[in-house]
């Protein structure tokens, strides 16, 4: 049985910020949306796919788009999936740690 995958508005809004960021709607379909909605299926029915993020015990990550340089941040519960951060990975590992901060 697949999961449902529930964005959160914070993740929805780094989803807005990556795609603005890229400003062409053609590679923003190659390099995010394509990756995205094959890695979003793969989570539908694999929800542990992801790795533990190092210092939590709920928050997994999964890395998708061009040369694996987005990370998706979720947490699932029950029959759910929920992604609380979309992010690029190629940003200050503190800031990312901040914005996981309370997971």
């Amino acid at each position: 049985m697949k999961s449902e995958i529930v964005w959160t508005r914070g993740a929805e809004g780094d989803l807005l910020h990556l795609y603005n960021q890229i400003g062409d709607h053609d590679a923003a379909l190659k390099i995010l949306r394509d990756p995205l909605d094959h890695s979003l299926e793969l989570l539908s029915q694999f929800p542990a796919l992801g790795a533990h993020v190092h210092g939590t015990t709920r928050v997994r990550r999964l890395l998708t788009g061009y040369k694996r340089r987005f990370a998706l941040f979720y947490v699932q519960e029950g029959n759910r999936v929920f992604v609380h951060a979309f992010l690029d990975t190629r940003q200050d590992p503190d800031a990312i740690a901040r914005r996981l901060r309370g997971l």
